[in-house]
């Protein structure tokens, strides 16, 4: 009879996203993975093929937990979901910015899995923009384009917040870029 298991498969990936949002696949050693999840090698491997594979599947659970949230799904859509969704640049399990732009900077070397599940999430969160901004501006040309535009705001930001800019900063720079989208 085989030892009981003493976590949870979703406490372990909470656990291990802080530690790869802060370190990346390459630099987040087992060591790091045990220490933050209090797991040991052998039950990390147990549950998780290998530490890429605990990294795809933290990717995962955090785009989950963030469409969970409903940033760009809140009814009514407009306005106020792309606000929102830009807000996600504060950060969340006691990070700052976003995991998954973070995880961009290493984008070539990441497993094929995790590159597939960023590209859908980007796309996904694309595609709820263009929903957003058609709720917002009505069904225009450019919608596309201006979710573009959003999506790539929201990396710069999330990419300034390791730059340790406090959260005044950031609110400002979202309110400008919010004026400014709403005028066009």
């Amino acid at each position: 009879m085989g030892r009981r298991k003493l976590f949870t498969r979703e406490d372990v990936l909470d656990k291990a996203i802080p530690v790869f949002w802060k370190h990346g696949l390459a630099e987040t050693s087992v060591q790091d993975l045990e220490q933050a999840t209090g797991v040991r090698k052998s039950g990390l491997y147990t549950e998780f093929k290998d530490k890429e594979d605990l990294f795809v599947e933290s990717l995962r659970r955090y785009f989950d937990v963030l469409m969970a949230r409903g940033h760009l799904t809140k009814q009514p859509l407009g306005w106020t979901n792309v606000e929102s969704f830009l807000k996600v640049c504060y950060g969340s399990w006691g990070q700052k910015g976003c995991f998954s732009v973070n995880s961009m900077r290493e984008f070539a070397d990441l497993p094929p899995k995790a590159r597939q599940i960023m590209v859908a999430s980007v796309m996904k969160a694309h595609q709820l923009l263009i929903d957003n901004l058609a709720a917002a501006r009505g069904s225009r040309d450019d919608n596309d384009s201006l979710a573009g535009l959003i999506v790539t705001f929201f990396s710069g930001i999330c990419l300034e917040q390791n730059l340790g800019p406090d959260r005044a900063r950031i609110t400002k720079k979202i309110d400008a870029f919010m004026r400014l989208i709403r005028t066009i």
